[in-house]
């Protein structure tokens, strides 16, 4: 890595040893946007990504020690003769039990340097409207759903185990009001991302996806969080080579379990809206409460629907609950699902249900559903890779 051309900042911690950048030596034109479709179409086939992982034989089982990690909880489904365990975050939902987790929104303040054939075009993308933005949106605020009030998490979560939780349905798994650190400030130069424009001056930025996963590694082993707090990093109208992606791992002499987000927010003014504000941190959020620590094996799948020809075999052996609707040449068929909250409208992907996962026939989710925020949209479980 080339801290010299890779500077961070950030703010009240002592994070790296790096020097200031210096002028770099790579040259790398503003990448000029023509065709606003093919350009979002670019963005959407950036995708989303699970990196990392924790041991299934270190996580497994209940477990309520904060000082390790968030409440969690294990169970298991069987499909062709296989068991396939999984670990999800809260106590067991026949336990009745709620779960507030704490999170802490770092957010990313990125300045792109040295681009243009003289390397004079530089910059800074200011994360406060995304963060505002996500956190008056339904991941941290109650809003109206299929299945009711609530938040988006803990709605999703209630649908797919509302059959299996407590007689009086008191099971929750809910967001608290997130705490805001300090910005975390980039620089990036051409070797490590790429700038571009628009025909209105809108600049859009999108970072190296190892030289990002770098830097947030070292930002937690530095700023000392508490193993129950989920770090979640956002940047406004940049990218990391994906547009979100969700980690677990445990830092040597350490035995807490470290889990983060990266999310993208992209402007709903610029952007389509399957892919705009919180439709990113909706799937990110989804898959960290349903596979926190990145290590829930499920049998390969086909993306949905089966009838569209596009369709072809994920290869992705985790519990993702957003891929199957939001990665994969099929992501078009499935809407956005648009919730609003005093007037904002907020964009949330479509998320399935764990259920689409078992093979369950009927589902024994909320309705016998497979999908949410809309349950229409997907109607029968998965089909298996021949």
């Amino acid at each position: 890595m080339k801290w010299k051309s890779l500077f961070v900042c950030a703010l009240g911690i002592s994070l790296l040893a790096v020097a200031a950048p210096t002028k770099s030596p790579v040259r790398k034109e503003v990448q000029r946007i023509t065709d606003r479709q093919a350009w979002q179409e670019k963005l959407r086939a950036s995708g989303y990504k699970a990196h990392g992982g924790i041991q299934k034989s270190e996580t497994q089982g209940d477990d309520d020690d904060r000082s390790r990690s968030f409440p969690h909880f294990t169970q298991s489904f069987t499909y062709g003769g296989v068991t396939y365990p999984y670990t999800m975050i809260g106590y067991k939902p026949r336990s009745g039990r709620s779960t507030t987790v704490r999170s802490v929104i770092v957010p990313m303040k990125i300045t792109f340097a040295f681009f243009g054939d003289d390397g004079s075009v530089s910059h800074t993308f200011d994360p406060g409207p995304a963060v505002t933005n996500i956190v008056n949106s339904p991941i941290y605020r109650n809003a109206h759903f299929v299945n009711g009030f609530g938040q988006f998490t803990d709605q999703l979560q209630r649908a797919a185990f509302w059959n299996q939780m407590d007689r009086q349905h008191s099971w929750h798994v809910r967001m608290d009001r997130p705490r805001i650190a300090k910005p975390l400030e980039i620089t990036v130069t051409p070797e490590f991302g790429t700038l571009f424009v628009d025909s209105d001056g809108n600049f859009f930025g999108d970072m190296s996806f190892d030289a990002t996963d770098a830097i947030l590694s070292a930002y937690l082993q530095a700023a000392g969080l508490d193993a129950d707090e989920l770090p979640i990093f956002v940047s406004d109208d940049v990218t990391a080579e994906a547009l979100g992606y969700h980690n677990a791992t445990q830092f040597a002499g350490s035995r807490a379990f470290q889990t983060y987000i990266y999310t993208s927010w992209l402007d709903p003014a610029l952007v389509d809206p399957i892919i705009a504000d919180v439709s990113t941190i909706n799937h990110e959020v989804a898959e960290w409460a349903n596979d926190p620590f990145v290590n829930n094996i499920v049998p390969l799948w086909m993306y949905p629907p089966p009838n569209d020809p596009r369709t072809i075999c994920a290869d992705n052996p985790f519990l993702e609950v957003g891929d199957p609707q939001g990665n994969g040449p099929t992501f078009s068929d499935f809407p956005t699902i648009v919730v609003p909250i005093d007037g904002v409208d907020y964009h949330l992907q479509q998320i399935v249900l764990l259920q689409w996962f078992t093979g369950e026939v009927p589902s024994s989710a909320f309705g016998g559903w497979y999908t949410f925020p809309d349950p229409t949209s997907i109607t029968q479980p998965f089909v298996p890779c021949p």
